[in-house]
C-alpha cells in the first residue's frame, strides 16, 4: 500500500534526558533532542496483516494534517525536529482519521465491515500508575498512533478496537457518508482542545469570556466549544487574517490582530475589565502568548496549555498568585468521555468543524501540504487517500 513515512537521522544531543530502553529502540519522548535532518516521503508498504484479537483493519477515508505533523517535518537551527513530542521512527505518520472497518478480529463487538469510525491516537496501557489514577494521556508505557505505531497517512491502518469510536450519529445528522467521515477525521484534534479546556481545565461557568490564541484547527477547536459552552464573548488572538476570518465563521464574537492591536489592552475592554475566565493557548507561540494570557486572566481565571513550543517561556508567577489563577498543563485526548461527547456536539449541531476545513489533498500531494502550511494560512487540510 502507500503510505507517507516519516524517517530522520538518531543524534541525541548532549544531556537528552533518554534512558537506556529507549535508546536501544530509538524511541524519543522529546523529539526536538533526539531526531535529526527529518524527511517524509510517499513510500510503498506493507499492508497491515489481518486483525488479531481484539483489533480491527480500517481502510483511510480521511486523515487530518496536523501542526504537529508539520512540526515533525520542520526543523531548528541545528537540524532538530521542532516537535517537542515522543517519536519513533521510521513511522507511518498521521493520527486524526477516520474511515471504514474492512476486517474485523476475534472478540471484537459493536463493529463489523462497513462500520464507520473514529481512532484515538494515544495507546495507553491502562495498568500503570498514571492510567490507573485516571491520566491516560502520561501512560508510563504509552504509543501514539502516527508518531511510535504507524498512522492514517496510509490506504489502511490496524488498530485496536477499544481506541475507535463509531460514527453514526455524524452519519444520520449530515445524511452523507463522505461528510461523516471528513468531520470524523476532526475528532481528534477537537478532543485534545476539549481535554484542556474541560477534562483537565474544568471548564468555565457560563458567561464568562474566554480568549483563544491561535486560529489553528486546535484553537478553531476552542473557539465553538467555547461559543458551546456558553461564553458571553469568545475573543481569537491571532496573526493570520485569513484564520481569524475561520475563527468568526465558527464562533469568535471578536478577533484582535496582535501586530496591529494591543490584545491586552481589547481583552480588557471586551471583559469590561474583568478579564478572561479561560485563556486558551493554542498557538504554540509561548513567548509571545503568555506575557499576554498573565495579565488578562481574571480572578479565577484558568490558563488551559493546549499548544506546544519546545523553548520555555517567562511567567508573571506574581499575577497568578495575586489573582488565584491557575494554570493547566494538557497534551492528548484521552480522558473521561472526550471522544463520545465532541462526537455529541457535532452531530447535534452546536459545533460545525466543517468550517475548518479548508483543503482537501491525495496522499501523493500530503508532503507539497505540509510545506504549504509553513505559512499558517490554512484550517484543516484534509489527506484521503482515494483523491487522485
Amino acid at each position: 500500500m502507500q503510505a507517507i513515512v516519516l524517517d530522520a537521522k538518531w543524534e541525541p544531543r548532549n544531556g537528552a534526558a533518554i534512558s537506556e530502553r529507549d535508546a536501544a529502540r530509538r524511541w524519543a519522548p522529546n523529539a526536538n533532542h533526539a531526531w535529526r535532518n527529518p524527511s517524509m516521503e510517499l513510500h510503498t508498504v506493507d499492508d497491515p496483516s489481518g486483525p488479531g484479537p481484539g483489533e480491527l483493519v480500517v481502510r483511510i477515508e480521511a486523515c487530518g494534517i496536523c501542526g504537529s505533523d508539520v512540526h515533525m517535518y520542520e526543523t531548528d537551527d541545528a537540524g532538530y525536529m521542532i516537535l517537542p513530542y515522543h517519536v519513533a521512527c521510521p513511522v507511518v505518520v498521521g493520527h486524526e482519521f477516520a474511515g471504514t472497518v474492512v476486517a474485523v478480529g476475534e472478540g471484537v463487538t459493536g463493529f463489523a465491515e462497513g462500520s464507520l469510525v473514529t481512532v484515538e491516537e494515544i495507546q495507553y496501557c491502562g495498568a500503570c500508575r498514571a492510567c490507573r489514577g485516571g491520566y491516560p494521556n502520561s501512560c508510563e508505557r504509552i504509543e501514539d498512533i502516527g508518531f511510535t505505531i504507524d498512522g492514517g497517512f496510509a490506504e489502511y491502518v490496524r488498530v485496536p478496537a477499544r481506541a475507535a469510536w463509531s460514527l453514526d450519529p455524524l452519519l444520520e445528522r449530515y445524511g452523507s457518508r463522505e461528510r461523516a467521515l471528513e468531520v470524523g477525521a476532526m475528532c481528534e484534534p477537537v478532543s485534545v482542545t476539549y481535554e484542556g479546556m474541560f477534562t483537565r481545565g474544568g471548564g468555565f461557568k457560563p458567561g464568562g469570556v474566554v480568549a483563544v490564541f491561535g486560529a489553528g484547527p486546535i484553537g478553531l477547536a476552542g473557539v465553538a466549544l467555547s461559543a458551546a459552552a456558553g461564553a458571553s464573548a469568545v475573543i481569537c488572538v491571532e496573526t493570520v487574517p485569513e484564520r481569524r476570518a475561520l475563527a468568526e465563521r465558527l464562533g469568535a464574537t471578536h478577533v484582535v490582530d496582535p501586530t496591529k492591536q494591543d490584545a491586552v489592552e481589547a481583552i480588557d475592554e471586551i471583559s469590561r475589565g474583568t478579564g478572561l475566565a479561560m485563556a486558551v493557548e493554542a498557538s504554540g507561540a509561548w513567548g509571545a502568548v503568555m506575557p499576554v494570557i498573565d495579565r488578562s486572566l481574571g480572578v479565577g481565571g484558568k490558563a488551559v496549555i493546549v499548544g506546544m513550543d519546545p523553548r520555555s517561556p517567562t511567567l508573571e508567577l506574581i499575577s497568578y498568585q495575586l489573582k488565584a489563577a491557575s494554570i493547566y498543563g494538557s497534551v492528548g485526548h484521552c480522558g473521561g468521555w472526550n471522544f463520545p461527547n465532541v462526537i455529541n456536539l457535532m452531530a447535534s449541531g452546536r459545533i460545525e468543524m466543517e468550517h475548518a476545513i479548508t483543503r482537501r489533498a491525495g496522499l501523493a500531494d500530503m508532503v507539497d501540504a505540509v510545506r504549504s502550511m509553513r505559512d499558517r494560512t490554512d484550517g484543516k487540510i484534509l489527506v484521503k487517500p482515494g483523491l487522485q
